[in-house]
């Protein structure tokens, strides 16, 4: 479930609010505690979108170009099979 940033932002004001009109310093810190939360999950949902790899059926197909040449011997007519 994806949350948005600014529905966090509100609750972090909220917290913010509720810590500014209470005078009990436990109180403050509940609040402050809160918002440190609200902080985390922004930022760890920024980590995770960053670090969740994309799906290898999402992914293009890279194919690999070989630029080597192959041996094909002495007895070979040439580079190409369709040369007899």
């Amino acid at each position: 479930m994806d949350i948005s940033v600014s529905t966090v932002l509100t609750k972090m004001a909220e917290q913010l609010q509720k810590a500014r009109a209470t005078q009990d310093m436990q109180h403050i810190r509940e609040h402050i505690a809160a918002i440190r939360v609200l902080c985390d999950v922004i930022l760890e949902g920024e980590n995770q979108t960053a670090q969740h790899p994309v799906p290898s059926s999402l992914q293009p197909l890279v194919l690999e170009t070989r630029t080597e040449r192959i041996d094909i011997g002495e007895d070979a007519n040439g580079p190409s099979l369709f040369d007899f």
